[in-house]
């Protein structure tokens, strides 16, 4: 019974310090706005894209590949 009652004063202790209040639920939100080289990065280490498809869209968003354009007619 002793036991219950000291856990729970540690678990709202630990809920409730202002250093760390709201961090519990949030633990690894980063603050920062995600870039478009951040996605990708992400969806590639997540095996969301194959390392061609990776590569590929890498050059066009630091503007290395040129997009062909193809004229019909």
């Amino acid at each position: 019974m002793m036991f219950g009652l000291i856990l729970l004063v540690i678990v709202a202790y630990y809920l409730f310090n202002s250093s760390n209040f709201g961090a519990s639920c949030c633990m690894n939100h980063q603050s920062h706005t995600h870039t478009a080289q951040d996605i990708l990065n992400e969806r590639y280490a997540s095996g969301e894209i194959d390392r061609e498809e990776y590569l590929d869209r890498k050059q066009e968003l630091s503007g290395q590949k040129k997009l062909i354009s193809i004229k019909k007619g």
